[in-house]
């Protein structure tokens, strides 16, 4: 199957955040449910997935990609699951016990006492509005999640998941810090090493 990923031809990244952004809160609310259902079953029957003891995930905002089907399977696997927490200009990884509450920007937040370091969380899934093929990530632009994982392990994996509107072929404005993901999972297809592998 031959895949059509544009070239990335906004004016700067503000401009792409918007109009992906409205795309994606125009989504509708059966496509969000089949579509997140795919991606997630993609992910879940990953190695990487089924071999990590704790991982961190994110709880869906704004037309994102569902993700309650990871948290639950790995709840239910006896994985230790994290989700994010904004604190101040930072993000941390805290420990899921069953609860949420409404935090900062609207998002849900896990109701816990236990935050987790980043070294010792093996597999991450995480959100943003702009990739490439190389893996490369935009999220918001407060760097939240470039800062928390440059600490990470070397030896964890992370993967992003994602609409296939939200991927370019190459997205110029990579900074030094930046971090690129492993694996992109999408409704379509998969990216891993610049490669598309279609479902």
């Amino acid at each position: 199957m031959n895949f059509n990923i544009p070239e990335f031809t906004f004016e700067g990244l503000d401009i792409a955040r918007k109009i992906i952004i409205e795309r994606r809160k125009n989504l509708s609310e059966d496509f969000i449910k089949e579509n997140s259902k795919r991606i997630q079953e993609k992910v879940i029957r990953t190695i990487e997935f089924q071999n990590a003891k704790s991982i961190a995930c994110f709880i869906s905002f704004n037309g994102e990609p569902d993700t309650s089907q990871i948290i639950n399977e790995a709840v239910k696997s006896g994985k230790i699951v994290c989700l994010p927490k904004i604190i101040g200009d930072n993000i941390e990884f805290w420990e899921f016990t069953g609860k949420l509450t409404l935090g900062k920007f609207g998002i849900l937040e896990p109701v816990s006492s236990t935050v987790i370091s980043v070294k010792n969380i093996e597999f991450f899934i995480v959100p943003g509005i702009l990739f490439d093929l190389r893996g490369f990530r935009v999220g918001y632009g407060k760097g939240f999640y470039d800062k928390a994982l440059k600490d990470r392990a070397k030896e964890s994996k992370s993967f992003a998941i994602a609409w296939s509107f939200q991927v370019f072929q190459k997205i110029k404005y990579d900074k030094p810090e930046d971090i690129f993901v492993d694996k992109i999972f999408t409704e379509k297809f998969i990216i891993e090493k610049g490669k598309i592998i279609p479902y």
